[in-house]
């Protein structure tokens, strides 16, 4: 049950990293996904913390302000995330 949780707070974390990194890409663009992808992010850090699991670093990092995106995604995130990126903005 513990992996499972691990499993879903990392899961929850890139969700909440990518909606950031989307966000930033326009005023207002993303609001109600950040807004929707930090509650999961909470929501699950609750559940993983009543389990058991050491959350204090996890909780640290959604507490940050200025958090450098790059330093953060998952490398093969990033490089899918820029690839839609790039295919979006240059159709085939």
């Amino acid at each position: 049950m513990k992996e499972f949780l691990a499993q879903r707070l990392d899961a929850a974390r890139d969700l909440y990293l990518l909606a950031l990194a989307l966000g930033e890409r326009g005023p207002h663009q993303f609001g109600r996904l950040l807004q929707e992808a930090r509650l999961h992010f909470i929501y699950v850090i609750e559940e993983a913390r009543v389990a058991g699991l050491d959350t204090i670093d996890i909780q640290n990092m959604l507490a940050r302000q200025g958090i450098d995106l790059v330093d953060t995604i998952r490398p093969d995130l990033l490089e899918r995330l820029n690839e839609m990126l790039r295919t979006h903005a240059y159709p085939r």
